[in-house]
């Protein structure tokens, strides 16, 4: 796979995840205003509170704003790996490791296993949403001849 179809699958990705996030909060806005109506509330009102939750990031919209930020930072942190991925070779094995800050019972479980890329993918790579923490994950696929098999997880400061 070259470069820059694994670019162009990324963008692909991104497209779905954002798509899908934008369906689902108009199903909740639609859902907030039939349920409001069938309580009797005015129209000029439930414009009037969907407008100042959209101004100031209340539950629906604040909800929409993080969902685009995990998926953007999720993708642009992807981006780069890939980039790292196609420059190490795509035939070679990867091993993972967990960043200790928070890590999902997922991220722990998978830390030091070996895969191909294939076997990566199908699993789910770091930051694709297939593992508990989603796109916020902080794991890494190392080149394996790099690293080895009994490396501790890797412990950083919070911020």
């Amino acid at each position: 796979m070259e470069n820059e179809d694994l670019f162009i699958r990324e963008m692909a990705t991104m497209d779905i995840f954002l798509r899908t996030k934008a369906v689902k909060t108009a199903m909740t806005i639609e859902e907030y205003i039939q349920t409001r109506l069938l309580q009797g509330a005015d129209p000029e009102i439930l414009e009037a509170d969907l407008l100042k939750d959209l101004n100031e990031g209340g539950r629906i919209f604040g909800e929409l704003r993080s969902a685009i930020k995990a998926t953007v930072v999720g993708n642009t942190a992807r981006l780069r790996d890939t980039a790292l991925f196609a420059e190490n070779g795509l035939d070679i094995m990867y091993q993972w490791v967990a960043v200790m800050i928070n890590t999902c019972p997922d991220c722990m479980e998978r830390h030091g296993q070996v895969k191909t890329w294939d076997e990566w993918e199908a699993e789910g790579m770091p930051r694709t949403g297939m593992t508990v923490c989603k796109e916020h994950c902080q794991c890494m696929l190392v080149p394996a001849d790099k690293t080895t098999k009994d490396q501790e997880p890797i412990k950083r400061e919070a911020i």
